[in-house]
């Protein structure tokens, strides 16, 4: 066995819960089932602890400032609120980190808003992407159309290492097809069995 593969949770101020949980909670069953590869999971983000938009504070594992892009195989950006201090994730630190973790090979995963940071750090330019559509205050879509992505009215979009979804409705999904791009169907069949979803 060689060294675990890492997943970066970056946790932007106000971030959704669920688009965070289904993560540490699905990698996390890696490191419980023995027959599986284990991920593991490092949260990141600016401050030592960061609260979510519904007072969920999480202590993170380490801060932005000391993360090495090159270690990860994948990101995981979830969405937030804007009035919660989300907008953070438009940080020039974290869109670098995109485009890092994604030159050096690694997997982006977009939840929600999360598409947006992503679209303006420039991985999206011609792929075909998805976001919340739902607001009422931004047309979404359209700042993907405006960062050169090709927007797309879906639940989840993979387009090559980057995965696009509309909302928190999708955290599961995709926290499964996060783990399937990483470590293989088997794996990923084996979590969702010991979790009950099949």
């Amino acid at each position: 066995m060689g060294i675990n593969k890492k997943v970066l949770l970056f946790l932007p101020r106000g971030f959704e819960d669920i688009e965070v949980a289904a993560f540490t909670d699905i990698l996390g069953w890696t490191r419980v089932l023995k027959e599986v590869t284990p991920v593991d999971v490092v949260i990141s983000g600016f401050k030592r602890t960061v609260p979510s938009k519904h007072n969920l504070i999480i202590k993170t594992h380490m801060l932005l400032k000391d993360v090495n892009a090159k270690e990860y195989s994948a990101l995981v950006i979830p969405g937030g609120f804007n009035d919660s201090g989300w907008t953070e994730v438009f940080k020039e630190e974290v869109l670098s980190l995109i485009k890092k973790v994604y030159s050096s090979g690694g997997i982006i995963v977009c939840m929600c808003v999360g598409a947006l940071p992503a679209a303006k750090s420039g991985i999206l330019k011609g792929r075909k992407a998805t976001t919340y559509t739902a607001s009422k205050r931004h047309d979404n879509l359209q700042i993907l159309r405006d960062c050169g992505a090709i927007p797309v009215n879906k639940r989840i979009v993979v387009s090559g290492r980057v995965i696009t979804n509309r909302g928190p409705d999708t955290s599961i999904d995709v926290a499964f097809k996060l783990l399937e791009m990483l470590n293989g169907k088997a794996d990923m069949k084996k979590v969702k069995k010991a979790l009950m979803f099949e």
